[in-house]
């Protein structure tokens, strides 16, 4: 061969594979993220995690954020969009808001079959943000259209950010799991007694031959552009938020929103302009573990305060609940330990995600839904004899609470309304009515008893206490009727979101899931989608249904099997939901009969609220010779890093901010850098307390927290408040601020 001819011939396998390479390297997908600030009511607001008409906001120790992901294929307009927002539950109010908006803007190209929104379910978080009137009461009080306002132009506000950024990328797949060892592990099962009751326990053990009785897998979405840049990452996460307790009244993220922030923060985001990489992290199926650890009592860290525990008779820690004591360290513990794991997922090679992207949406009706035979199994029916059961007759209920909801769960707090606790079934021949003593002894559910008893129609009573078998019922969604005669009570129209990318499958639900109820639908799934490895589920998604326990946890009457609102048969109707759904991937198989339109679920909401008065500013005053943003204490002189910088103002309530759309930090630490000031520290600084409390009629103090940073450069600082008060001769809001004296950080 001659020398043209050689180089001809290397010339030509260089360009192949060259050619190759690019075929490799071209991105199957546009992506895009975006994030956007969700924060609500700071103060006087009932927060929507624990039921707890106490827990009332006074602050902020962190924001809440939207964080929103596109994957679209590069060819055609089939998209996904993925979304989380930290708040407590998600609302089909707010659902249905986004979607209208989207639908303006971008016609059918997002709609309700593509879009996924899921609520982080962190417990500290203002309520009152629903559009149907048992959620507001139970969830917020009353319902807020500020914090209404808020999360839906957040989630609106990062959607379109995500759009607008999309470009070629590709997304990668990966998994890890946390440990299940007590000194290394995230979460825990809180509802042990349910738990142990389920047939297929001996199906999950762990290596000691234990059960293994939590969901400890992190599944993550990598997002990288074609030019190699990572733009960010969502987790399904397995941890339940619900470290922050009821005890503790200012705003947070919980484990999951401080997660974000930590790895946010190490990628350089900016929160000013929103730009910059987002990492979320959504619930998955986790709903009865808890990351409130008993052995947290043992670290030296927490030895100084008298805490709340439950020890067994050996004097050994069983329970620490979420107590207030020290409620942000043990958060500040679990994020790392999350954050940790992702970081680990991210930087380890995962498998490129690949395959067209489909989607099958359908909203169900819920209420008094039969269930076909083949989603039953004979040994979830206990009552045969009693109650003449059989796989042919079970329907899901109308939709009631029980005693074991209202107790809340004992492991992690004790603002429960239930002195009797979780655990406690009804007979299901027992129909008598709370005595006086019951009265006496346990006022809240016997009064609820009473009153379910006295003003719901025979039959109706008698059919949904028949229907909810084990359960005590505390709320019926029948007596709620009765009580707001064409008040929208509750959304019984609730979404189901399945979503394919060639082998991976996500799975959207409305409900919080339970261990083994997340274990068998992901199995159910892959029988359904063949070809399809991996199964995801989005909980708390789109709308919200509570709970989902299996047909044996149920009857224990836990927390979880209170709060599964549709009955006993809960999991076998979604499953067969799911099924149906799943069969729709299969051209010329329709949705099944009781599938509804998005017009139906609407016609479910209110347009306007019964309930509008949480968190109302009717005016701010001050003292005679002051004025707002005046500081009441200032800071001392010096400072060592480590230490805690504290200065109060005097201010004007929060909530006016929500009223004139400002998003503005109401506080900023300044360093000094020669002759001006520079702000290095905001209210969404986990390093930071924003307190607001009421003095007098309508005068405000405001007091800030810095705790300075081990890394904090030396210098010269100073706090600065924000905020905005309302005329109460005009209603006009205007903007104030003040500032502190200089400190020296040493």
């Amino acid at each position: 061969m001659g020398m043209k001819k050689s180089i001809a011939v290397i010339a030509i396998l260089f360009i192949s594979l060259f050619s190759m390479q690019s075929c490799l390297n071209t991105s199957p997908y546009l992506i895009g993220t975006g994030i956007s600030d969700v924060t609500g009511p700071p103060a006087e607001v009932m927060f929507a995690g624990y039921c707890d008409f106490s827990q009332l906001g006074s602050g902020i120790f962190m924001r809440q954020w939207a964080r929103a992901f596109i994957i679209r294929e590069k060819n055609t307009t089939n998209s996904v969009v993925l979304v989380t927002a930290d708040i407590p539950l998600m609302s089909g109010g707010v659902y249905v808001d986004v979607l209208k908006r989207l639908k303006e803007k971008y016609g059918l190209l997002y709609n309700e079959k593509n879009v996924i929104i899921s609520a982080t379910h962190t417990h500290s978080g203002p309520g009152g943000y629903f559009k149907t009137y048992a959620l507001n009461i139970f969830a917020g009080m009353t319902f807020h259209d500020g914090n209404f306002k808020k999360i839906s132009d957040g989630i609106f506000n990062a959607i379109v950010m995500a759009h607008e950024r999309l470009s070629p990328g590709r997304v990668t797949v990966n998994s890890g799991e946390f440990s299940w060892k007590a000194s290394e592990r995230v979460n825990r099962q809180r509802s042990e007694p349910a738990y142990v009751l389920n047939r297929d326990i001996n199906d999950y053990l762990l290596p000691d031959g234990q059960a293994d009785n939590t969901n400890r897998t992190i599944t993550q979405f990598k997002f990288i552009k074609e030019d190699g840049t990572v733009i960010g990452m969502y987790n399904w996460s397995p941890v339940h938020p619900n470290v922050s307790g009821s005890h503790l009244t200012l705003i947070n993220g919980d484990v999951s929103g401080l997660a974000s922030y930590l790895i946010e923060k190490e990628h350089g985001v900016n929160y000013l302009d929103n730009t910059g990489f987002v990492a979320a992290f959504a619930y998955s199926d986790a709903a009865d573990t808890s990351s409130n650890l008993p052995e947290d009592a043992l670290l030296p860290q927490f030895a100084a305060k008298t805490k709340t525990l439950k020890l067994d008779a050996n004097g050994d820690v069983l329970d620490w609940i979420a107590d207030g004591t020290y409620d942000y360290e043990r958060m500040n513990l679990r994020a790392k330990t999350v954050a940790d794991l992702a970081r680990k997922i991210f930087n380890d090679n995962g498998t490129e995600l690949s395959g067209s992207i489909e989607t099958r949406q359908m909203f169900a009706a819920a209420q008094s839904l039969p269930i076909k035979a083949q989603y039953m199994d004979p040994r979830d029916i206990y009552y045969s004899d009693i109650l003449k059961e059989t796989v042919e007759n079970c329907r899901l209920c109308n939709g009631s609470a029980g005693a074991g909801f209202f107790a809340g769960s004992m492991e992690d707090g004790d603002s429960g309304q239930v002195k009797a606790g979780e655990g406690n079934p009804r007979s299901v021949t027992d129909y008598s009515v709370s005595s006086f003593r019951d009265l006496i002894s346990d006022p809240v559910p016997s009064i609820a008893d009473i009153l379910f008893q006295v003003i719901t129609p025979d039959a109706k009573q008698k059919k949904e206490i028949d229907c909810q078998l084990e359960k005590r019922i505390t709320m019926s969604f029948d007596e709620l009727g009765v009580l707001v005669p064409g008040g929208k009570i509750w959304n019984m129209n609730q979404p189901f979101t399945i979503v394919k990318i060639g082998s991976f499958a996500i799975l959207t639900l409305p409900c919080e899931v339970t261990t083994m109820s997340g274990r068998r639908l992901k199995a159910d799934m892959k029988k359904a989608l063949p070809g399809v490895t991996t199964v995801v589920i989005n909980s708390t998604s789109n709308d919200d249904l509570r709970y989902l326990a299996t047909r044996e946890e149920y009857a224990s009457q836990q927390y979880e099997g209170g709060a599964t609102l549709m009955g006993p048969y809960s999991l076998n109707g979604v499953r067969q939901i799911v099924h149906e759904l799943a069969a729709t991937f299969t051209p010329g198989i329709e949705p099944p009969s009781y599938a509804v339109d998005l017009a139906t679920v609407e016609a479910g909401l209110e347009k306007v609220s019964i309930l509008q008065v949480a968190g109302k500013v009717l005016f701010d005053d001050k003292p005679l010779n002051k004025k707002f943003g005046d500081v009441i204490t200032q800071p001392s002189s010096i400072y060592s890093k480590g230490t805690t910088v504290s200065a109060v103002f005097w201010g004007a309530h929060p909530n006016n901010n929500l009223t004139v759309g400002s998003s503005e930090s109401y506080l900023v630490v300044e360093k000094k850098n020669g002759g001006t000031w520079k702000p290095v520290v905001y209210d969404w600084d986990p390093t930071t307390r924003y307190r607001w409390t009421r003095d007098g009629i309508a005068n405000s103090k405001i007091t800030i927290e810095w705790l300075i940073p081990s890394d904090t450069v030396a210098g010269e600082y100073r706090i600065r408040h924000i905020g905005h008060w309302k005329s109460g001769w005009t209603g006009r809001i205007s903007r104030y601020e003040g500032v502190t004296s200089g400190f020296a950080v040493n």
